[in-house]
């Protein structure tokens, strides 16, 4: 509790509006709570934006995966018919099949490539969306820091001055 001639103090202030209702500290509130909010909101875009990419990076390894074993199996089938009599339009519709596979796949390769371009400035992004966040974080601690520091010298005051008061009253009443 403030002694009145703390309260004038205070009122006198320009803080004064920050004075709560006990008479003691005002409550700590962070200037930039709602820049914070914003870049974790923009840090959790930015992470959900980049789990997307890695989903998609991961359907489209699976698919060349997968086209890849068709080719081993085409060509498995190639081998097992070798030394038997194919028409012209059987071995053209196989050779096609293997080139429209590896064309494809290559295809998804340059992609692949291209997605993963993308992966990396999301990555970057996103260490850049944490950065900033812990910054804002760190000085947050930093002025909540100051704030106690504040409030447990303001009470170490209060408590020095009730006992000088106490102590002049007593020497008041002997004397």
């Amino acid at each position: 509790m403030l002694t009145p001639a703390l309260k004038q103090a205070w009122q006198r202030s320009p803080n004064s509006s920050q004075l709560d209702k006990c008479g003691g500290m005002a409550t700590f509130r962070f200037r930039l709570a709602s820049v914070l909010r914003y870049r974790n909101r923009i840090r959790e875009e930015r992470q959900s934006e980049c789990q997307t990419l890695e989903k998609a990076k991961d359907y489209l390894l699976s698919d060349i995966h997968r086209q890849e074993q068709l080719i081993v199996q085409h060509a498995q089938e190639l081998e097992d018919q070798r030394g038997k009599i194919l028409s012209a339009l059987d071995v053209r519709l196989q050779g096609d099949f293997s080139h429209h596979l590896s064309l494809r796949i290559s295809e998804q390769y340059k992609l692949l490539a291209l997605l993963q371009g993308q992966l990396d400035e999301k990555r970057e992004e996103v260490m850049q969306a944490d950065k900033d966040v812990k910054s804002l974080d760190q000085l947050h601690t930093r002025l909540w820091e100051r704030y106690r520091h504040q409030e447990n010298n303001e009470e170490l005051k209060q408590i020095d001055e009730i006992g000088q008061r106490r102590f002049s009253e007593k020497k008041r009443e002997r004397g």
